[in-house]
């Protein structure tokens, strides 16, 4: 059996779930997941997802930590120096060739001990808690997040892409609200866990949905959508939603992008160097997280410290300039489409990706008119410099009208942080007439 970690300290459920675009889950019209004695027996669901009543549930301490911004990740500890070496064979049924048996409880994964009912999940050893330097929003919903990594295997490191992470690894983020987010670790509920899974043929994605009881998450390859979720920001103010559990296929909406042969693959979006190069708690220590990885033989390539690059915190002031940080956002929120390899950025030419806004040409969206945008969305160009209020990009980021905002699935909430970072941004723009 692999053991929990031991630092006393339950999986936190902690960051966010929608704005500038989305994180979903899985990569086109994939199999049935593998077959074995804990494949399960579940299947893809027909037409509108199942709905849920949105009232919170009292009394449920998820074991969420604090942090309530945009996207704020819970940095639960794993088990320091012993992590990353469970025992041969338990996390994720596995088959000869690598590939992962998915079951149709998310306890069979057996990445986790304990539930929400029970006072928070653990993450097992060696299934390593991480969080973002600057998360994906979504919807407010706060996120935890964990990297397992099969024993005897390791992640290669990229400095720009995505870790080059071996067959059998699973991705876990899971979102919950609290009823109130001033405090944040009281009557929470957790909604839903998705996992990405390490397949031989590539990344496929699965939502579990939590039952009312907060005991067990299930396989729901068709969705789920939650009517009428309430919760109070940390504003004070009372908000409400319906919140989406995407469906298996509707994750490919946000994960995919294009390889040489123009195929659409699936891959994940927030385990990059940039992001993850920051300190988290594992075992009462402050590490950082790609070392650490690196310490547990996870990771090899680690070029030294001075190396890595470091995407900022895009709401601190004092770890970047406005610049940096608007573009930061853009990155992490928008970019997984909006980039050279990914359909949205092929067909609407509008690149959000670090390395195309760093230079504000035409394609970073200076004075361009977007290609399919319709009528009726703020303006006329993508981003008119010295004014957001006719500025296209800042307008569907703006909106929580159907149809009209950005990214179109994954959020129904206007990110208020977000919305004022990338205002303020081009605002400050020298201000220039695009014809």
């Amino acid at each position: 059996m692999r053991r929990p970690f031991n630092a006393g300290v339950g999986l936190g459920l902690a960051a966010v779930l929608l704005t500038a675009a989305v994180v979903a889950c899985s990569g086109g019209d994939d199999d049935a997941p593998g077959t074995g004695p804990d494949a399960g027996t579940s299947h893809e669901d027909s037409g509108t997802p199942p709905v849920d009543s949105g009232t919170v549930d009292s009394g449920v301490d998820a074991g969420v930590d604090a942090g309530t911004d945009a996207g704020v990740d819970s940095g639960t500890p794993d088990a320091g120096d012993d992590a990353g070496t469970p025992d041969a064979g338990d996390a994720g049924p596995g088959l000869p060739d690598g590939s992962v048996v998915i079951p149709t409880n998310l306890s069979d994964l057996k990445l986790f001990t304990g539930s929400p009912a029970a006072g928070g999940l653990q993450p097992v050893e060696g299934n390593v808690p991480y969080t973002l330097t600057t998360p994906l929003f979504s919807d407010y919903a706060l996120k935890s997040r964990t990297l397992y990594i099969p024993p005897g295997k390791t992640a290669g490191y990229q400095p720009k892409d995505v870790l080059d992470l071996p067959v059998g690894t699973l991705i876990t983020k899971t979102f919950s609200f609290p009823a109130d987010f001033r405090e944040p670790d009281k009557n929470v509920r957790v909604i839903e866990t998705r996992v990405l899974v390490r397949q031989p043929g590539g990344w496929e994605a699965y939502p579990y949905f939590w039952n009312d009881a907060q005991t067990e998450a299930t396989l729901a390859v068709g969705g789920r959508v939650v009517r009428g979720l309430k919760f109070i920001g940390a504003d004070g103010v009372e908000r409400t939603l319906d919140y989406l559990v995407p469906q298996k296929n509707q994750c490919s909406q946000c994960h995919h992008v294009l390889d040489a042969q123009q195929n659409q693959v699936l891959l994940p979006i927030g385990v990059k160097a940039r992001y993850l190069n920051r300190d988290n708690d594992y075992g009462g220590q402050q590490l950082n997280q790609l070392q650490h990885l690196a310490d547990l033989g996870k990771l090899t390539g680690l070029p030294p410290a001075i190396q890595l690059p470091r995407a900022p915190d895009a709401f601190n002031t004092e770890e970047a300039g406005l610049d940096v940080r608007a573009r930061t956002y853009l990155d992490i929120n928008c970019a997984h489409c909006h980039r050279r390899n990914a359909t949205a950025g092929e067909t609407s030419r509008l690149f959000l990706d670090i390395d195309s806004t760093e230079t504000l040409d035409l394609n970073a969206g200076i004075c361009k008119r977007p290609g399919s945008a319709g009528s009726g969305v703020g303006g006329e160009f993508d981003i008119v410099p010295g004014d957001h209020a006719v500025s296209i990009l800042w307008y569907r980021l703006n909106t929580e009208e159907s149809g009209k905002m950005m990214p179109q699935i994954g959020r129904a909430l206007r990110h208020d942080e977000g919305s004022q970072l990338i205002a303020d941004w081009i605002d400050n723009m020298p201000a220039r007439t695009c014809k």
